[in-house]
């Protein structure tokens, strides 16, 4: 008798396995939990196969589930005067999900943007391009194309520009509008949509294609939902009135030390900081900071670092 009843309640055990596995995901899209569920979905969404969700759900039901990220009017650029102070300071922020690092630089016209060697080919761990270029600080920056996920920073897309020239880019027409982010010869951090001519107008000076623009003149752009990438490591750049710029950079993908944070989050930190200006930058497992000579974060990458084509540093 005991033979047959520990015998039915293993054949329990696995049904009740199997039916956790097979309906968990019917839970997790289609019951009651909406930030698990906007969470997932996101994720997926972000990820190189989108088409697990977007077959089960609209256009329509996908933006509703995660929100979007707003527009706004054009940047309006602000006066201030360049500190002369290159002391820079770095603060690691915790929440009950995700563990981050701030690094402000009081001079924003220390920054410029760095590439791997030979970027065509190959690209580099921001640690390498940092080291190459004397650099004291630096954030991975610009995305690139990675067909087969095999990281290793080729085929960078949009725009890099680099003390007033294009070293991506030379061949898109004046009015095409591509996603900026950098600066201007005043130490103004650009981020939007911007076409050669009125990045010619600005005087942009450094910069490269990604987003999207978290904060634009003072506003947040991310008010209904976490702003559809879901929950991962992130890197962004934010910019105070008085001009000091911030790094960030959230360590995620790392169960029992850091699961990493949503747009919103990140949108959240750099607007309490006092950014009036903020964008968001590769993240993933590229997301890494150097500082003093080492990567302060833990990249989920696992090789250490992730090789990318871009960087913003710190001279």
């Amino acid at each position: 008798m005991r033979a047959f009843l520990r015998k039915t309640w293993v054949k329990f055990i696995i049904l009740m396995i199997a039916f956790t596995i097979v309906t968990s995901p019917i839970v997790i899209l289609f019951g009651p939990f909406a930030n698990i569920r906007r969470t997932v979905v996101g994720a997926i969404v972000r990820s190189r196969h989108p088409q697990f969700i977007t077959w089960l759900f609209t256009p329509a039901e996908i933006q509703k589930m995660l929100g979007t990220v707003g527009t706004t009017d054009a940047q309006e650029l602000f006066d201030f005067t360049a500190k002369s102070d290159t002391k820079l300071t770095l603060r690691q922020i915790h929440s009950t999900r995700y563990v981050g690092y701030l690094l402000e630089i009081p001079n924003p016209k220390m920054i410029q943007v760095a590439t791997a060697p030979d970027i065509q080919e190959k690209g580099d761990t921001t640690s390498n391009i940092a080291k190459a270029n004397h650099a004291i600080a630096a954030i991975n920056a610009g995305g690139f194309y990675d067909p087969n996920g095999t990281g290793t920073g080729r085929l960078p897309y949009g725009f890099i520009l680099q003390d007033g020239k294009y070293t991506l880019g030379q061949d898109v027409g004046p009015s095409e509008s591509v996603d900026f982010i950098g600066f201007t010869k005043s130490g103004n951090l650009i981020a939007g949509s911007y076409d050669k001519t009125e990045l010619k107008d600005m005087d942009a000076m450094w910069g490269v294609t990604f987003g999207p623009p978290l904060i634009v003149n003072g506003k947040k752009m991310i008010t209904d939902g976490d702003g559809g990438w879901g929950i991962g490591p992130r890197t962004a750049i934010g910019q105070k009135k008085d001009g000091t710029v911030i790094f960030l950079v959230i360590d995620g993908r790392q169960p029992g030390y850091s699961t990493g944070a949503t747009l919103r989050d990140v949108q959240d930190i750099l607007y309490e900081e006092g950014c009036v200006i903020a964008a968001n930058l590769d993240g993933g497992s590229s997301s890494t900071l150097y500082y003093n000579g080492k990567v302060v974060n833990k990249p989920a990458d696992l090789l250490g670092e992730r090789m990318i084509p871009t960087a913003f540093i710190v001279k």
